[in-house]
């Protein structure tokens, strides 16, 4: 350091060039401004306006907020159970019921899962009518850039019919929806060729008879295309609702998990088409179709416009029942990434979070919180209180629930999130794992002469979702058919015969007849093996 005096003066003159330099600057950065300003000016014309261009904005599109999918890799994945945006909310409700139309096949597909219908599926519903204030959906900046996220081989046929569940139809190009005739029109590039036609129903179960069908046309150069009166840049999926649906499992394996197969590659912008509408349907999954698109839904029966689209599928993609097979996907979607994917559509803690148990070990007096789903018709729990009693001195919190009556989705959800564990009866209610945090326990109760299928319905789903999966085969002295039957019949002593009868006969008595006496002391190391993964 100086001395003190000569630290004063460098001061001094510090002070004095500051005083004589910003006067100085403050009228060089004038200068400079009024240079690029005036040069501006000429460079824009005589004829130039002074107005900015105004941005043409889709009032359509709500704010995108998707992230991308995180997957834990540390799952691996299991068998099949079949050998072969946040902000959206809900208008113009419309009272309707699912249909409740029965057949055969409809009863082997909801029996062999284990379903009830649910009492909540006749609740009054809407579709989601959010108007666009352009006959043009996209903006006039994608009218500038031209749609490429498909282009059709000249060997391509558009529609695909040959696989065992479903039937799709892809159209790159010129594709127009005609809802009064429940029709997609193709005009290709090349109109020399001969026109055809296909008749698909546009769901994931293709041999549903009542799934109501579309018809998909390519027209040749001497038929007249329909005349567009609504322009859009973005895809389309046009699918049917009804089927099986009214049912939790269904509901996720017929449509939720095909629709997230067809649709989450177009992270949110994508046109649904809907026929066999049901309101109730959109409305109870609101969370879901939210976060699968940004736009309007339009009810296809109902719609009276000619809507053309750079790309259409006609129909959904499935892979297995209540499952995803990534060697299938593109795109290499697994179940871990569909549960995910519900998860952050209802807002639930994401893959980082642990159970609820290890989330808040600090807490010494804390129990592992199990929902025991109580069914309410067919299998049972005869003996609910007392197995109340055993979870409860086993060391469980127990949290009954039914779904079929217990609140509003999106709070029963938020139910399941704060449990470790679900367990109950083989049936539609055990589906609700999929709002299981990740390593979460599934205790899965099979009753007597269903073993073989067990698995494939819920367990394999489970365990390729990142959970954990217990299965406990219950004994005949724990079935109510004894009772019925005695030890003597075919139905006790001999379940293959049975099997061997049919599906009708399976079904008769193992699904619809039978409830269960659960044994708290045979069933207690199962119980044990779920504490174990808990802990």
């Amino acid at each position: 350091m100086g001395s003190p005096k000569t630290s004063k003066s460098s001061m001094k003159q510090g002070i004095w060039r500051r005083r004589i330099g910003a006067p100085f600057a403050a009228v060089l950065v004038a200068a400079v401004l009024a240079v690029v300003v005036f040069s501006g000016q000429f460079a824009k014309g005589p004829n130039a306006s002074s107005q900015f261009a105004p941005v043409q904005v889709d009032s359509t599109l709500r704010p995108r907020r998707d992230k991308p999918l995180s997957t834990d890799q540390d799952f691996g994945r299991t068998g099949s159970s079949n050998p072969q945006d946040e902000d959206a909310e809900l208008k113009n409700e419309n009272e309707q019921s699912p249909n409740k139309e029965e057949a055969t096949e409809v009863q082997k597909l909801s029996q062999a899962a284990g379903i009830e219908q649910d009492d909540d599926s006749s609740n009054p519903d809407s579709l989601d009518k959010e108007s666009p204030s352009q006959s043009e959906e996209g903006g006039s900046a994608a009218e500038s850039a031209p749609y490429t996220k498909c282009t059709t081989p000249s060997d391509t046929k558009i529609c695909d019919l040959s696989n065992p569940r479903f039937d799709i139809c892809e159209l790159c190009g010129d594709a127009r929806t005609v809802g009064q005739s429940s029709t997609v029109v193709y005009v290709p590039q090349n109109r020399a060729s001969n026109s055809e036609e296909w008749s698909i129903r546009a769901q994931s179960r293709k041999h549903i008879p009542w799934i109501k069908k579309v018809t998909i046309k390519s027209v040749n150069s001497t038929e007249p295309e329909p005349k567009c009166t609504s322009k859009h840049h973005i895809p389309a999926i046009v699918f049917a609702l009804g089927g099986l649906t009214a049912n939790v499992w269904h509901d996720f394996s017929d449509v939720l998990i095909p629709l997230f197969l067809t649709a989450r590659q177009f992270n949110g912008d994508v046109q649904l088409v809907i026929t066999n509408n049901q309101p109730w349907f959109i409305k109870k999954y609101s969370a879901i179709f939210s976060r699968l698109t940004r736009h309007e839904i339009i009810d296809f029966d109902a719609d009276n416009q000619v809507r053309c689209y750079p790309h259409v599928i006609v129909g959904l993609r499935s892979h297995r029942d209540l499952g995803i097979d990534p060697s299938f996907s593109p795109q290499n979607y697994t179940m871990v990434d569909f549960r995910l994917f519900v998860r952050e559509a209802y807002g639930l803690p994401s893959a980082e979070v642990d159970i609820p148990y290890k989330a808040d070990k600090d807490d010494p007096d804390k129990k592992p919180r199990i929902m025991l789903i109580d069914r309410g018709k067919t299998r049972k729990l005869v003996n609910a209180a007392h197995v109340e009693q055993g979870l409860d001195w086993f060391g469980f919190e127990v949290v009954k629930a039914n779904p079929k009556i217990d609140s509003k989705l999106d709070e029963f959800v938020r139910l399941v999130d704060s449990c470790d564990a679900i367990m109950g009866v083989h049936g539609a209610g055990l589906t609700n794992m999929v709002f299981l945090r990740s390593r979460g326990v599934v205790v899965h109760i099979v009753p007597y002469g269903i073993e073989f299928m067990a698995d494939g319905f819920y367990g394999a789903p489970a365990r390729d979702m990142g959970l954990r999966h217990v299965q406990y085969n219950i004994s005949a002295e724990e079935s109510t058919l004894l009772e019925k039957y005695g030890w003597n019949h075919t139905v006790i002593n001999d379940p293959e015969t049975i099997r061997k009868g049919g599906w009708e006969k399976l079904a008769e008595f193992y699904m619809s007849k039978q409830d269960i006496m659960l044994n708290m002391t045979r069933f207690g190391p199962s119980l044990l093996n779920a504490i174990e993964f808990i802990m």
